[in-house]
């Protein structure tokens, strides 16, 4: 094969146990859909050297510390199971910080209003959760602005108070907080075995909802990483160790426990290593056309991949070599197999269809403002700021990254209503204020639990208000989110 297709890769994200370690996928539902503009690039910092070599040309340059990015782009869609969080959760938790999943359905208890409904414990529930409030007479997405005991205070008002047994359905809720955002490893199998691109110790920089009338939702993440590698090779206390015998003597060597950034790191790991204990010129190296290693010595050699004393935990297999029996009677040996670069399970995507803006519902202002507004686009973006964690002791020169800022701002473009100065005026005072988004498809009028989406500035001021249009007029609002004490700027649901 000389080129790839690379409308057959995969690509996966799994959570990391430890910042910049990396962990390969296990799982099917570890891979996510791919689609156009899927990236991660690796560009670490240069660093010039300003020596003068009697030359008005540049001295050669070095490569600082490393610098990983990437981009993903998703159509917006629930997991398709009520209770379970999508696939692209580990995405959302890393740029707010934390989720909480309600795998119970709870209810309603009685003397349940409007504006608050009465649980048997309100512990049960976090602030900025979504309900699906499951009402006889029309299902409704509110989210819990506040609790008092067992009393949850709804965001906006719903147009019937719920009764005694009504269900609220099961949220999965990410949440804002200000440290502890788990990070992960992308793995993107290029072509699904042409080639395994693979980054560590991400964290989301932004996530940029596009919420435009009559199509798909989509998400595009960005995230910055800590480590890079291609075609990369783990090497464990499993498959460290190389037996041989060469003209001077019986050997073995042991490897660092790392994963290779590229085969011939680890070709040169090797020779380094058989050169340190035997004084026979020993040579490895990997062929970047075959994807095979090549062992060759000067005057004898034998790879004692069945016989030696560390036979058990041998690397052959890795590189690629038949281990059944040792390789004798040559002073050159090539691997029996390319390398693999195949995803080593099945992808399994969600089931939940991908969510189509349309019988949405955007509610702006306070509690009792809860009136669609006739929006033809919503763009919420979600951005957090991080900055380097430099450390001697790592090679990438990065120990993780930590986040310092975080902002959330959602830009609206609606039907202009007549006599509406609410928004305006909301600005000039400078008043706080709330907005939510729902989505999701409906049957018989009714959200169907398991493929909604529900978005939650708590609070929020306005810092833009222009008219504008050409066949009508429509008004455009930039909201910016804001924290207190004791209230979030946003919060994302799944119900």
């Amino acid at each position: 094969m000389t080129v790839g297709l690379n409308k057959a890769s995969v690509f996966a994200v799994t959570e990391e146990a430890t910042s910049g370690v990396y962990v390969e996928p296990s799982v099917g539902s570890d891979f996510l859909p791919l689609r156009p503009g899927n990236e991660v690039a690796y560009e670490p910092e240069e660093l010039k050297s300003d020596e003068l070599l009697n030359d008005i040309g540049s001295a050669k340059s070095f490569v600082g510390k490393e610098k990983v990015s990437g981009k993903h782009s998703i159509y917006l869609k629930h997991s398709g199971i009520e209770g379970q969080a999508p696939q692209t959760g580990i995405l959302y938790e890393s740029i707010l910080g934390d989720k909480y999943v309600d795998s119970t359905e709870r209810t309603a208890s009685a003397s349940s209003t409007t504006t608050v409904v009465k649980v048997s414990s309100g512990a049960n529930f976090r602030q900025g959760q979504a309900l699906l409030i499951k009402k006889p007479d029309g299902h409704k997405i509110a989210n819990v602005a506040s609790i008092s005991g067992n009393d949850l205070n709804l965001n906006f008002a719903i147009d019937s108070a719920p009764a005694a047994g009504i269900g609220l359905g099961k949220s999965v809720v990410y949440l804002p907080v200000a440290q502890g955002h788990p990070t992960f490893s992308t793995t993107k199998y290029l072509g699904n075995g042409f080639a395994k691109e693979v980054s560590a110790g991400n964290t989301v920089t932004e996530a940029a909802f596009k919420l435009d009338a009559g199509t798909f939702g989509e998400v595009s993440f960005s995230f910055e990483g800590t480590k890079y590698y291609f075609n990369p090779i783990e090497i464990t206390a499993s498959n460290k160790y190389l037996d041989f015998i060469d003209d001077s003597g019986t050997w073995s060597i042991s490897l660092a426990e790392k994963i290779y950034k590229t085969p011939i790191e680890l070709a040169d790991a090797i020779e380094a290593a058989m050169l340190a204990i035997s004084p026979e010129v020993s040579t490895v190296s990997f062929s970047s056309s075959t994807g095979k290693f090549t062992i060759t010595s000067q005057y004898f050699l034998s790879l004692l991949w069945d016989s030696g004393a560390n036979s058990a935990n041998s690397i052959g297999a890795t590189l690629g070599f038949v281990v059944a029996s040792d390789d004798t009677g040559l002073l050159t040996y090539t691997s029996d197999s390319a390398q693999s670069y195949a995803a080593v399970v099945t992808p399994a995507y969600d089931s939940g269809d991908s969510i189509i803006v349309k019988g949405s519902e955007l509610f702006i202002g306070n509690q009792s403002d809860n009136i669609c507004f006739c929006a033809q686009t919503v763009a919420l973006t979600i951005s957090k700021t991080v900055e380097d964690v430099d450390c001697i002791c790592e090679e990438s020169g990065v120990l993780e990254k930590i986040p310092t800022a975080r902002e959330a701002s959602m830009e609206v473009t609606a039907v202009l209503k007549k006599h509406d100065v609410a928004l305006l005026d909301a600005l000039l005072k400078n008043s706080g204020i709330s907005a939510m988004f729902n989505a999701g498809p409906k049957s018989g009028g009714n959200w169907i639990p398991g493929k909604c989406f529900n978005a939650y500035l708590q609070k929020c001021t306005v810092s833009k208000y222009t008219t504008s249009g050409d066949s009508f007029i429509q008004v455009n609002l930039t909201l910016k989110g804001y924290v207190t004490t004791t209230e979030k700027d946003v919060y994302i649901n799944f119900v």
